[in-house]
């Protein structure tokens, strides 16, 4: 049975931004928007939609942990969060086991200078973690983790998702199809089978097309 996710920022850092109000959008575990240990100026706007593709260059702009624990805290969210090794284990000590869905540690961000992350945490939360197509899986200790997810594609001095980053996507899905990987970088039903049928992929990101088409994420559910 596929079951389906919202990708980190797709509904914001808790549950969702105020124009999905307009649509009725199934309840699937959400990943925040990536959090750091301290606030980080980016470009928050910097959205622009390019008709099959999204590019962003917002730089992980956030207010920092202690900010989203007093104002956006859900137990029922994973928590997406970047930093260095040391910064992810203090995040970690920070949170104080509250309870999570899970923790994705977000070890790519195509318009930030890479923290060279090294090491997976010693944790008692469910850890996702998240790629970039150029980075090697094999890396990491992927005992730790639950799942990899795949970040949007470098390009023009930010990232594009969507149909700009499918090939680059799919073809990281095809090469490792003996890790647990999301599927992502879909634009239509049809696509959303390939990634199962073909791919064998049983989770499925649901990101940015989020923006370019809303209404077929709302005909999803889990299981189909």
């Amino acid at each position: 049975m596929t079951m389906y996710f919202y990708a980190a920022a797709s509904m914001g850092f808790g549950q969702g931004y105020k124009w999905h109000k307009f649509f009725k959008f199934p309840k699937f575990d959400i990943i925040t928007k990536t959090v750091t240990l301290k606030p980080r100026i980016g470009n928050p706007f910097m959205i622009f939609h390019l008709g099959s593709s999204i590019y962003n260059r917002i730089k992980l702009h956030n207010f920092g942990i202690h900010n989203w624990i007093k104002n956006y805290y859900d137990p029922n969210l994973i928590l997406s969060i970047a930093g260095t090794d040391d910064e992810i284990d203090e995040i970690i000590h920070i949170l104080h086991d509250r309870p999570l869905r899970g923790i994705e540690l977000n070890f790519s961000c195509p318009n930030v200078r890479s923290f060279e992350n090294k090491r997976i945490p010693k944790t008692n939360y469910k850890l996702f973690l998240k790629l970039n197509y150029t980075q090697d899986p094999y890396n990491y200790d992927l005992d730790k983790v639950e799942r990899i997810d795949l970040n949007s594609v470098s390009k023009f001095y930010g990232g594009v998702s969507g149909k700009l980053a499918k090939k680059y996507n799919w073809d990281f899905i095809n090469k490792y199809r003996n890790i647990s990987i999301s599927g992502c970088s879909f634009s239509s039903i049809d696509e959303i089978k390939e990634l199962e049928e073909y791919f064998g992929c049983t989770e499925i990101s649901i990101g940015s097309i989020m923006l370019i088409n809303p209404f077929l994420v709302e005909n999803l559910s889990c299981g189909e």
